[in-house]
């Protein structure tokens, strides 16, 4: 299987919150790596979020509310010295129940953070700092890996050296060798199936962390 990108500007508005997006994405593939445990409790939480209460979401958001300010109430004073071990335990335990219930509550999309937005921002910026069509830009991938190439130059990377694929409705994200990154407008696949790619590439990178 190949797939030939034929690389174009990066002239769509739409491009600066899909990039965003992308980002956030990643940063939240590499939190799950780092931070498994937490990950594990807030999945199930955003699927029990995701069932909902019906139409007790209401008192659900109620008691998340009390619960999170009687934990805070009560750890304040708890890790003041002379520190008292049962408050602090209390004020905990009423906090994270408090979260819980509020989690219960619909969900909303996840936005990017600020950080997320200045990364796509300079990414962007400098994608858009090039005339990709005067470049004659070409991206394909075929058993071997990718292979990069804009006039005289070109790049070689094994998908051994893939870490990530993320995607949006018109863009992919590739990380490869440590923190490189490399966004592909879908509109520029010249050959191969667009609805392919992704399975394709995650099959080769083999990382479940970005599945």
């Amino acid at each position: 299987m190949e797939f030939l990108f034929q690389i174009t500007n990066y002239n769509d508005p739409a491009l600066d919150a899909e990039a965003a997006e992308l980002l956030r994405q990643r940063l939240e593939a590499r939190s799950r790596q780092v931070m498994p445990g937490m990950w594990n409790v807030t999945d199930k939480l955003n699927a029990r979020a995701a069932k909902g209460p019906g139409p007790e979401r209401r008192r659900y958001r109620v008691y998340g509310v009390a619960l999170l300010a009687l934990g805070v109430f009560a750890l304040v004073p708890g890790l003041m010295e002379p520190k008292i071990p049962s408050l602090i335990a209390a004020g905990g335990f009423a906090a994270v129940m408090g979260v819980w219930c509020l989690c219960l509550r619909e969900r909303t999309p996840l936005r990017p953070p600020s950080s997320c937005k200045r990364g796509a921002a300079e990414l962007l910026a400098g994608r858009r700092a090039v005339d990709w069509e005067k470049a004659a830009a070409a991206v394909r991938f075929d058993g071997n890996g990718m292979t990069a190439s804009a006039q005289k130059n070109r790049e070689a990377v094994p998908y051994g050296d893939m870490t990530g694929i993320f995607e949006t409705a018109r863009l992919w994200l590739l990380v490869y060798g440590g923190e490189k990154a490399l966004l592909l407008q879908k509109k520029d696949l010249a050959s191969g199936e667009a609805a392919a790619f992704l399975p394709f590439l995650r099959d080769k990178i083999n990382n479940k962390a970005y599945r």
